[in-house]
Protein backbone atom coordinates (compact mmCIF):
# COMPACT_ATOMS: atom_id res chain seq x y z
CA UNK A 1 0.00 0.00 0.00
CA UNK A 2 2.65 2.08 0.62
CA UNK A 3 4.68 1.64 -2.45
CA UNK A 4 1.51 2.57 -4.26
CA UNK A 5 1.26 6.50 -2.76
CA UNK A 6 5.07 6.77 -2.79
CA UNK A 7 4.43 5.88 -7.07
CA UNK A 8 1.01 8.15 -7.03
CA UNK A 9 3.17 10.80 -5.72
CA UNK A 10 5.91 10.47 -7.68
CA UNK A 11 3.43 10.69 -11.00
CA UNK A 12 1.48 13.57 -9.30
CA UNK A 13 4.65 15.74 -8.61
CA UNK A 14 6.07 14.22 -12.32
CA UNK A 15 3.17 16.07 -14.21
CA UNK A 16 3.35 19.15 -11.83
CA UNK A 17 6.58 19.85 -12.51
CA UNK A 18 6.06 19.34 -16.22
CA UNK A 19 3.13 21.57 -16.31
CA UNK A 20 5.58 24.67 -14.73
CA UNK A 21 8.64 23.98 -17.05
CA UNK A 22 5.45 23.97 -19.93
CA UNK A 23 3.79 26.73 -18.83
CA UNK A 24 7.05 28.82 -18.24
CA UNK A 25 8.04 28.16 -22.04
CA UNK A 26 5.36 29.10 -23.42
CA UNK A 27 5.23 31.73 -21.73
CA UNK A 28 8.73 32.78 -22.67
CA UNK A 29 7.57 32.03 -26.69
CA UNK A 30 5.21 34.37 -26.76
CA UNK A 31 7.44 37.02 -24.88
CA UNK A 32 10.45 36.38 -26.88
CA UNK A 33 8.10 38.17 -29.97
CA UNK A 34 6.99 41.21 -27.98
CA UNK A 35 9.91 43.84 -28.04
CA UNK A 36 8.47 46.61 -25.73
CA UNK A 37 11.10 49.76 -25.77
CA UNK A 38 10.45 52.69 -23.10
CA UNK A 39 9.07 55.90 -25.71
CA UNK A 40 11.28 58.92 -26.34
CA UNK A 41 10.77 62.10 -27.95
CA UNK A 42 11.34 60.97 -31.84
CA UNK A 43 10.87 62.50 -35.66
CA UNK A 44 8.02 60.62 -36.28
CA UNK A 45 5.37 58.21 -35.59
CA UNK A 46 5.67 55.07 -37.76
CA UNK A 47 2.20 52.69 -37.72
CA UNK A 48 2.53 49.84 -39.68
CA UNK A 49 -0.31 48.43 -41.99
CA UNK A 50 -2.63 45.37 -40.96
CA UNK A 51 -4.27 45.84 -37.66
CA UNK A 52 -6.98 47.85 -36.85
CA UNK A 53 -7.95 49.93 -35.13
CA UNK A 54 -5.33 48.95 -32.55
CA UNK A 55 -2.38 50.44 -33.94
CA UNK A 56 -3.44 53.92 -34.64
CA UNK A 57 -4.35 53.76 -31.13
CA UNK A 58 -0.74 53.45 -30.21
CA UNK A 59 0.15 56.39 -32.30
CA UNK A 60 -2.28 58.58 -31.13
CA UNK A 61 -1.86 58.29 -27.38
CA UNK A 62 2.15 58.54 -27.91
CA UNK A 63 1.54 61.80 -30.64
CA UNK A 64 -1.04 63.43 -27.49
CA UNK A 65 1.79 62.66 -25.11
CA UNK A 66 4.17 64.94 -27.38
CA UNK A 67 6.44 62.08 -28.37
CA UNK A 68 6.76 63.26 -31.91
CA UNK A 69 4.95 65.70 -34.38
CA UNK A 70 3.94 63.38 -37.36
CA UNK A 71 1.89 60.51 -37.86
CA UNK A 72 2.83 58.24 -40.77
CA UNK A 73 1.29 55.86 -42.58
CA UNK A 74 1.96 53.74 -46.00
CA UNK A 75 -0.94 52.13 -48.39
CA UNK A 76 -1.35 48.72 -48.25
CA UNK A 77 -1.54 47.83 -51.78
CA UNK A 78 -5.43 47.84 -53.96
CA UNK A 79 -6.55 44.01 -54.69
CA UNK A 80 -9.14 43.01 -57.17
CA UNK A 81 -12.06 42.98 -55.42
CA UNK A 82 -11.52 47.21 -54.15
CA UNK A 83 -10.71 47.60 -58.11
CA UNK A 84 -13.93 46.33 -59.00
CA UNK A 85 -15.76 47.99 -56.34
CA UNK A 86 -14.33 51.50 -57.17
CA UNK A 87 -15.43 50.42 -60.74
CA UNK A 88 -18.84 50.15 -60.32
CA UNK A 89 -19.18 53.04 -58.29
CA UNK A 90 -18.94 52.07 -54.79
CA UNK A 91 -16.69 53.44 -52.20
CA UNK A 92 -15.14 51.43 -49.25
CA UNK A 93 -12.54 53.18 -46.89
CA UNK A 94 -9.03 51.36 -47.06
CA UNK A 95 -7.32 50.62 -43.56
CA UNK A 96 -4.98 53.74 -43.99
CA UNK A 97 -8.26 56.39 -44.53
CA UNK A 98 -9.64 54.18 -41.40
CA UNK A 99 -6.24 54.97 -39.28
CA UNK A 100 -6.47 58.79 -40.77
CA UNK A 101 -10.60 58.77 -39.58
CA UNK A 102 -9.43 57.92 -36.59
CA UNK A 103 -6.61 59.88 -35.62
CA UNK A 104 -8.22 62.97 -36.86
CA UNK A 105 -11.11 62.24 -34.86
CA UNK A 106 -9.55 61.93 -31.53
CA UNK A 107 -7.88 65.03 -32.14
CA UNK A 108 -4.64 64.94 -34.19
CA UNK A 109 -4.28 67.45 -36.81
CA UNK A 110 -4.88 67.06 -40.13
CA UNK A 111 -1.51 68.49 -41.09
CA UNK A 112 0.10 66.25 -38.79
CA UNK A 113 -0.51 62.99 -40.51
CA UNK A 114 1.41 61.81 -43.61
CA UNK A 115 0.16 59.13 -46.09
CA UNK A 116 2.86 58.37 -48.53
CA UNK A 117 1.72 57.40 -51.79
CA UNK A 118 3.63 53.70 -52.74
CA UNK A 119 1.56 51.07 -51.61
CA UNK A 120 3.50 48.44 -49.57
CA UNK A 121 1.98 44.81 -49.30
CA UNK A 122 4.73 43.33 -46.76
CA UNK A 123 6.60 44.86 -43.87
CA UNK A 124 9.74 45.10 -45.89
CA UNK A 125 8.71 47.35 -48.95
CA UNK A 126 6.55 49.44 -46.64
CA UNK A 127 10.25 49.57 -44.42
CA UNK A 128 11.60 50.87 -47.61
CA UNK A 129 9.13 53.29 -48.79
CA UNK A 130 8.67 54.66 -45.06
CA UNK A 131 12.25 54.84 -44.27
CA UNK A 132 13.14 56.59 -47.98
CA UNK A 133 10.15 59.31 -47.27
CA UNK A 134 12.12 60.09 -43.77
CA UNK A 135 16.09 59.82 -44.85
CA UNK A 136 14.84 62.41 -47.46
CA UNK A 137 13.54 64.78 -44.60
CA UNK A 138 16.91 64.35 -42.09
CA UNK A 139 14.83 62.00 -39.76
CA UNK A 140 16.95 60.71 -37.24
CA UNK A 141 14.73 58.92 -35.02
CA UNK A 142 11.28 57.07 -35.04
CA UNK A 143 8.73 55.34 -32.73
CA UNK A 144 7.65 52.26 -34.91
CA UNK A 145 4.09 50.99 -33.76
CA UNK A 146 2.80 47.54 -35.01
CA UNK A 147 0.87 44.30 -33.09
CA UNK A 148 2.49 42.84 -29.94
CA UNK A 149 3.78 39.69 -31.51
CA UNK A 150 5.45 41.88 -34.74
CA UNK A 151 7.59 44.03 -32.78
CA UNK A 152 10.74 42.06 -32.95
CA UNK A 153 10.83 41.42 -36.43
CA UNK A 154 9.33 44.55 -37.58
CA UNK A 155 11.98 46.53 -35.47
CA UNK A 156 14.90 44.19 -37.14
CA UNK A 157 13.77 45.00 -40.43
CA UNK A 158 13.64 48.86 -40.27
CA UNK A 159 17.18 48.35 -38.32
CA UNK A 160 18.36 46.57 -40.25
CA UNK A 161 17.26 48.71 -43.57
CA UNK A 162 18.27 51.61 -42.32
CA UNK A 163 21.60 50.91 -41.71
CA UNK A 164 22.40 53.08 -38.54
CA UNK A 165 21.03 56.09 -40.03
CA UNK A 166 17.56 55.79 -38.46
CA UNK A 167 17.32 55.12 -34.78
CA UNK A 168 14.36 52.96 -34.37
CA UNK A 169 12.20 52.18 -31.24
CA UNK A 170 9.34 49.58 -31.59
CA UNK A 171 6.35 50.31 -29.54
CA UNK A 172 4.08 47.58 -29.47
CA UNK A 173 -0.03 48.88 -29.31
CA UNK A 174 -1.28 47.83 -26.48
CA UNK A 175 -4.95 47.83 -27.46
CA UNK A 176 -4.02 44.39 -29.80
CA UNK A 177 -5.43 41.28 -28.42
CA UNK A 178 -2.03 39.35 -27.97
CA UNK A 179 -1.84 37.64 -25.06
CA UNK A 180 2.00 36.70 -24.68
CA UNK A 181 1.31 35.27 -21.32
CA UNK A 182 -1.62 33.00 -22.89
CA UNK A 183 -1.71 33.15 -26.23
CA UNK A 184 -1.80 29.38 -26.43
CA UNK A 185 -5.45 29.67 -25.45
CA UNK A 186 -6.78 31.79 -28.06
CA UNK A 187 -6.84 29.92 -31.57
CA UNK A 188 -6.14 33.18 -33.82
CA UNK A 189 -3.37 34.03 -31.42
CA UNK A 190 -1.88 30.36 -31.82
CA UNK A 191 -1.99 31.38 -35.69
CA UNK A 192 -0.24 34.49 -35.45
CA UNK A 193 2.73 33.36 -33.37
CA UNK A 194 2.98 30.44 -35.64
CA UNK A 195 3.31 32.48 -38.67
CA UNK A 196 4.84 35.46 -37.14
CA UNK A 197 8.08 32.72 -36.16
CA UNK A 198 8.35 30.82 -39.75
CA UNK A 199 8.53 34.83 -41.05
CA UNK A 200 11.31 35.58 -38.41
CA UNK A 201 13.18 32.74 -38.73
CA UNK A 202 13.17 33.61 -42.85
CA UNK A 203 14.41 36.81 -42.07
CA UNK A 204 17.24 35.98 -39.93
CA UNK A 205 18.73 32.98 -42.09
CA UNK A 206 18.05 34.57 -45.17
CA UNK A 207 16.86 38.01 -45.62
CA UNK A 208 19.28 39.84 -42.80
CA UNK A 209 22.21 38.43 -44.84
CA UNK A 210 20.82 38.73 -48.81
CA UNK A 211 19.34 42.53 -48.34
CA UNK A 212 21.75 44.97 -48.16
CA UNK A 213 20.88 48.14 -46.10
CA UNK A 214 18.06 50.84 -47.75
CA UNK A 215 19.24 54.28 -47.25
CA UNK A 216 22.34 54.78 -49.56
CA UNK A 217 21.27 51.87 -52.59
CA UNK A 218 17.10 52.16 -52.18
CA UNK A 219 16.99 54.07 -55.45
CA UNK A 220 13.37 53.06 -56.42
CA UNK A 221 12.06 54.16 -53.81
CA UNK A 222 14.15 57.68 -53.70
CA UNK A 223 12.23 57.78 -57.50
CA UNK A 224 9.05 57.32 -55.87
CA UNK A 225 9.83 60.32 -53.21
CA UNK A 226 11.01 62.76 -56.14
CA UNK A 227 7.91 61.81 -57.90
CA UNK A 228 5.33 62.67 -54.96
CA UNK A 229 5.16 60.26 -52.71
CA UNK A 230 3.92 61.78 -49.77
CA UNK A 231 0.23 62.36 -49.65
CA UNK A 232 -0.08 65.31 -46.41
CA UNK A 233 -3.82 65.58 -45.20
CA UNK A 234 -5.09 69.20 -44.54
CA UNK A 235 -2.37 71.09 -47.13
Amino acid sequence: MIGIVKKTAAVLLTLVVLWAVSDRLLKAVGAYLVVDQPPERADAIVVLSGSFPDRILEAVDLYDAGFAPEIVLCREPENPGFRTLRERGASVPRIYENNVSVATQLGVPAASVTVLERAAGSTFTEARVVLQYLADRGAKSILLVTSKYHTRRAGAIYRHLAGGAIKVITRPASYGGFDPSSWWHDRMSIRRLLIEYQKLVLFQLYDRWKIEPQLDTGEAAREGSRSGTVWRYGT
